[in-house]
């Protein structure tokens, strides 16, 4: 089965860090999100892989040939919305698909998701609803899709996974949509396109998850980082290393104390420092310094001694 995942946008929300490198591709808990991502929908057998994408995209296609799958690229020229992004990927067909946001890394069983003869969007009850799209329900079943209302109708959050049983539905409504012009705040919302299936007939049913992590803005990146990271047991002579961390190759830690929940990647220098709840990016150098709750920007290259 194939999935779409959309990654084209500019990651604003993540600046500076995303001014060098795709927002998919920073790191949380050892590795870039995006690996978060992938490698449990290969280990659960789809089989092709289509990435929307747009801004620092050949990153992107460099980075995934490490991966032993078929991907295919699609690109969005413009930031036209989420449901404009989804089209891009989708076909014509009567093919089940899987939809699966850039930012967001979920620990469920993909197979059990895509296995319902009709569509199945995921959804969480949340404190703070008018940040989500909202679904209202009816039994087993979706009755309506709202796009971050201001007065939300119920705190039933999409949070950004999706089956579509058939894509040719979803095709012919987004199509619609485009050749109509027919925008919610100005873009083509994947909501309102779940709204015109249901006002269509389509059945659009819903599955509770809440194991998922958000990597969307730098406080979810970091309550992700501790969620995820796991015990290693690093010693590193003269510094104090407190579990969970991640220390990445060719770092240089002197005289510090790093963790808990930290994540390091290569090439970073931390000296005569206290360190605590925080992603410290490539080749990053950090000296004489507190550093908690932050993701420290990326550095240049620099040559180990």
């Amino acid at each position: 089965m194939r999935v779409i995942i959309p990654i084209a946008g500019l990651g604003t929300r993540l600046l500076p860090h995303t001014k060098r490198r795709q927002k998919c591709l920073l790191p949380v808990a050892e590795k870039p999100v995006l690996d978060h991502i992938v490698e449990p929908l290969l280990e659960s057998g789809f089989d092709h892989i289509v990435l929307v994408t747009g801004y620092l995209e050949e990153q992107v296609k460099e980075y995934v040939k490490k991966f032993d799958a078929e991907f295919s690229f699609v690109r969005q020229e413009k930031a036209l919305g989420l449901g404009h992004a989804v089209f891009q990927g989708l076909e014509d067909s009567g093919e089940p698909v899987l939809i699966q946001l850039g930012d967001v890394i979920y620990d469920i069983d993909f197979t059990d998701f895509c296995s319902s003869p009709h569509h199945i969007i995921a959804v969480n009850e949340v404190p703070d609803p008018q940040r989500f799209g909202i679904v209202e329900t009816e039994g087993d079943q979706i009755v309506a899709v709202h796009e971050k209302p201001e007065d939300p109708p119920t705190n039933l959050a999409i949070v950004g996974l999706y089956y579509l049983s058939r894509q040719k539905p979803m095709y012919d409504i987004i199509c619609y949509l485009i050749d109509n012009n027919i925008t919610t705040k100005g873009e083509i919302q994947l909501a309102d396109a779940y709204q015109y299936m249901i006002d269509r007939g389509e059945k659009i049913g819903f599955q509770p998850v809440s194991n998922y992590y958000d990597c969307g803005i730098p406080e979810t990146f970091l309550t992700t980082n501790r969620a995820l990271l796991k015990p290693s047991e690093y010693q590193i002579e003269g510094s104090t290393i407190n579990d969970p961390v991640f220390i990445g190759e060719n770092c240089i830690i002197r005289n510090s104390v790093v963790g808990p929940y930290v994540t390091v990647m290569d090439g970073a220098t931390i000296i005569d420092s206290v360190v605590t709840d925080s992603i410290v990016l490539w080749n990053a150098s950090i000296e004489g310094r507190k550093v908690d709750h932050e993701i420290v920007e990326e550095g240049k290259a620099r040559q180990i001694c």
